[in-house]
């Protein structure tokens, strides 16, 4: 009999995009499939999309965020194994069926696959096995909450899960990594959305970030190259959010942060670029993805 896997999918006032999720788990070829809704508004907003017998429904009586939602979303599920999926994200339908595969053919305990965005971008699997350096360098790209099949006593292990703001997955990787190796479906089996910029959705990932690299300050002392790369990327990416709300003289300090924490030519193109602008920089950025 194949095992019972939960999807867990905390929402958050997205009812249209939720919808659609939930219609992707219901769609999987995987024969045993719990589908488990965590409403994180409060206000049971999510009750005419999620609220029917198909769907494992649990209204939080106030907002506690993403990691508290998903928490009480793993409690809940009855799953041998879970895998995690944001409102706004959508599963291939072979995506449990041909991850559970790939489990039973290794002795990892977590599973991660490709995605694709709806504009078309695409991101591969490029590393699997041990993923802790890669983990804490931020490089562990695509795996992230919505790719994620885990053992659900592993999961369960680690509960609740931490509540990091602009940080979730990460702390949550780093965790999963330190206790088992990952393995990977290479191909696309989630779509993940496409959402309008946000300035402060942004800084608040870049300050999630910088608390992880606090907070496992005595792990990264054994991974120093990880976290020279990790504190590089987050530097990088302040400075382009910064740039392109147009406060030139913050992006410029932060560029100059990342270069001098990995003085590559991959770190002074965007440094450089940025001196003309948020216009030049996004010219330029072609540049610095194909340098080391």
């Amino acid at each position: 009999m194949a095992p019972l896997v939960s999807v867990v999918i905390p929402t958050h006032y997205r009812n249209g995009r939720l919808a659609d999720a939930i219609e992707s788990v219901r769609a999987q070829t995987h024969p045993d499939v719990e589908c488990v809704v965590v409403d994180d508004s409060g206000e049971g907003h999510a009750a005419p999309v999620a609220d029917h017998p198909e769907v494992t429904y649990l209204a939080l009586d106030e907002n506690r965020g993403g990691n508290p939602a998903r928490t009480a979303g793993i409690e809940r599920a009855e799953g041998e194994y879970v895998h995690l999926l944001d409102d706004d994200d959508q599963l291939h339908p072979e995506r449990i069926e041909r991850g559970m595969e790939s489990l039973r053919e290794s002795d990892a305990r977590v599973g991660f696959c490709g995605f694709r965005f709806e504009n078309g971008d695409e991101r591969y699997p490029r590393a699997t096995g041990e993923m802790l350096d890669a983990a804490l360098a931020f490089d562990a790209s695509p795996c992230l909450t919505s790719t994620l099949l885990v053992e659900g006593e592993l999961l369960r292990s680690l509960l609740p899960l931490a509540d990091r703001p602009g940080g979730d997955d990460l702390g949550l990787i780093i965790e999963l990594a330190r206790r088992t190796p990952f393995n990977a479906v290479d191909d696309l089996l989630v779509t993940r959305a496409v959402e309008p910029d946000s300035r402060g959705k942004s800084m608040g990932l870049i300050e999630g970030r910088r608390d992880i690299i606090d907070e496992y300050a005595a792990l990264y002392e054994e991974y120093p190259a990880a976290r020279k790369r990790a504190v590089a990327d987050t530097a990088r990416k302040a400075g382009e959010q910064l740039l392109r709300s147009g406060e030139r003289r913050a992006a410029l300090s932060e560029f100059w942060r990342a270069f001098r924490t990995r003085p590559t030519p991959a770190r002074a193109v965007p440094l450089a670029s940025a001196l003309g602008g948020w216009r030049a920089y996004r010219a330029s950025k072609h540049l610095s993805v194909r340098l080391p």
